[in-house]
């Protein structure tokens, strides 16, 4: 879910972009599912780039998350892996470098 923390900080991110501020503030409990389901489909058992996997995630989004910035997919990805739905390898905050995927079965790296 998204706290009020994750909210403040999302919101943050958008500096003076008027119209991502709004459409994270519509998210819904619903919405996140959605996107969060987004970026676990994307993923498999292969390490792929994390800034590759939000940016597709991002240019897929139906039209009424048209103003969600990248910077908000990045922030979901960064959930899911403390929520240990996905493995992270490297640091979301350098997305050039950073990889994500479905964790693995057997712990292997």
């Amino acid at each position: 879910m998204l706290n009020k923390e994750a909210l403040a900080a999302a919101l943050a991110d958008t500096g003076d972009n008027q119209e991502a501020r709004e459409a994270i503030e519509r998210l819904q409990a619903q919405d996140l599912v959605k996107i969060d389901q987004s970026i676990l489909s994307s993923l498999g058992s292969t390490w792929k780039n994390a800034g590759f996997v939000a940016a597709g995630v991002l240019i897929a989004a139906p039209d009424e998350y048209e103003d969600i910035p990248e910077s908000f997919y990045v922030l979901r990805i960064g959930s899911l892996a403390s929520e240990s739905r996905i493995e992270v390898k490297g640091s979301l905050e350098a997305l050039k470098t950073c990889e994500i995927r479905l964790p693995s079965a057997s712990g292997d790296n």
